[in-house]
């Protein structure tokens, strides 16, 4: 078993990285101080286990070293190049779009109201996991159309990037560009929902 500790800590490692990516949007927005920390851990058992694994398969010239550096090439692809946020969106889009469905019909009903001026809805606890911060964003909601934001990613200070449900297409989220704030990409996922990224 020794022989393969090595081995099994880097498959656990890419175990962890990976559930973490899946959920850095949630863990950023519910735990934010300790993201990066958790970020440098991770790291930082990443050097160690590459340095061991190099250092005995020089010595041994083993196989389970050789496996164990594969584990880790294999986790630095998938942090670089892997899309996790686009992934995860459109694989919650078919499990969460029911839920996501009621939340647009309390809104539309005036049952969900904003809890200030600008359009800002905080979910009901039932309800809080369909959006990264516990909240989504009344762009419009009247006659003429719905357009709610479900956060994915709610940047501070910089890019947000939402999945928006709307009545009217792309031409209705088109028209509240002025509350959206500037669009650098739009894909339609399924009929009247967008994934959004904005500047």
């Amino acid at each position: 078993m020794k022989k393969y500790r090595l081995l099994l800590l880097s498959i656990l490692l890419l175990l962890v990285s990976f559930a973490v990516a899946w959920y850095s949007d949630h863990l950023f927005n519910t735990l934010f101080v300790f993201v990066l920390p958790l970020y440098a851990i991770l790291f930082v058992f990443f050097i160690v286990l590459l340095v061991m694994s190099i250092k005995r398969l020089v010595k041994s010239k083993g196989y389970s070293c050789l496996a164990s550096i594969a584990v880790l090439a294999l986790l630095l692809v998938l942090i670089v190049w892997f899309p996790f946020r686009e992934l995860r969106v459109k694989v919650e889009m078919s499990c969460l779009e029911a839920d996501r469905l009621k939340v647009v019909d309390l809104i539309k009903n005036n049952q969900l109201q904003p809890k200030d001026e600008i359009g800002n809805i905080v979910l009901p606890d039932e309800y809080r996991m369909l959006s990264s911060d516990g909240e989504v964003f009344q762009y419009q909601n009247n006659e003429a159309g719905q357009v709610i934001g479900f956060w994915v990613f709610r940047g501070m200070l910089s890019g947000s990037v939402e999945l928006v449900y709307s009545s009217g297409g792309e031409e209705l989220i088109r028209a509240n560009r002025a509350r959206i704030g500037p669009i650098t990409r739009i894909e339609k996922l399924k009929d009247r929902w967008y994934y959004i990224e904005t500047d």
